[in-house]
């Protein structure tokens, strides 16, 4: 329901925008965005992993908004940008509820079609870097520590670019991203997730914590 009443949103405010629609400039920008971030696999259960005596609560993050801020370049034929995304989230976890922040740096890229209407549709690749720090998120010897998780990704989408003007333009996208994270920290030596284990002395687990993430995006971007 959340997800369509978002897209029933970004399709009125293309709508309500296009009689404002005119040339824009090219140049470097400044992007301001929300997301809807839908996570899946790892990140939709509630999951505990081993490094012997040391418990690493694995947190299920609820679909939700969250807000970006990015800085790229504009051209005739598409723009890139560095964006940075954060989310915050109150999670269940086997010691009680807890903060966790979800943070990603993404390198996006686009290349338009129809590149002579104020409306040009893209598609979009990128990579994104993703950090996941859980207050609390892990238990060592009685002790509570906090957990955090690197990774690593790819993304890709589509979207269209509306141009409100000289300076301002309007970005609305559907991206998926594959996400990797390959280490765990708990207030120590980073261990690396595929040799920890389901159990304190039971199997390895064996692969990388994985999630793939439905994310729909509305942003407004400044020309500079």
């Amino acid at each position: 329901m959340a997800r369509r009443a978002l897209t029933a949103v970004l399709l009125l405010a293309f709508v309500s925008a296009a009689s404002a629609a005119g040339p824009g400039r090219d140049g470097p920008f400044l992007l301001l965005s929300g997301q809807f971030l839908d996570f899946n696999r790892d990140l939709n259960r509630n999951l505990t992993l081993w490094h012997f005596e040391k418990a690493f609560y694995v947190p299920r993050l609820e679909r939700g908004g969250a807000w970006s801020v990015g800085y790229g370049r504009k051209s005739y034929n598409g723009s890139w940008d560095v964006s940075f995304l954060r989310l915050r989230r109150t999670v269940a976890l086997e010691n009680g509820s807890r903060a966790a922040t979800y943070e990603a740096l993404d390198l996006n890229g686009r290349s338009f079609f129809l590149k002579k209407l104020p409306l040009r549709p893209y598609f979009l690749g990128g990579i994104t870097l993703p950090f996941l720090r859980v207050k609390g998120g892990s238990f060592y010897r009685g002790k509570t520590l906090n957990a955090s998780y690197v990774g690593a990704g790819l993304q890709a989408g589509a979207g269209l670019h509306l141009d409100l003007g000289p300076s301002v333009f309007l970005n609305a996208a559907v991206t998926y991203r594959w996400i990797g994270f390959l280490y765990a920290f708990g207030e120590g030596k980073g261990r690396d997730i595929n040799d920890l284990r389901t159990e304190p002395m039971g199997p390895e687990f064996g692969r990388l914590l994985r999630t793939d993430v439905l994310t729909l995006t509305l942003g407004v971007g400044f020309i500079l």
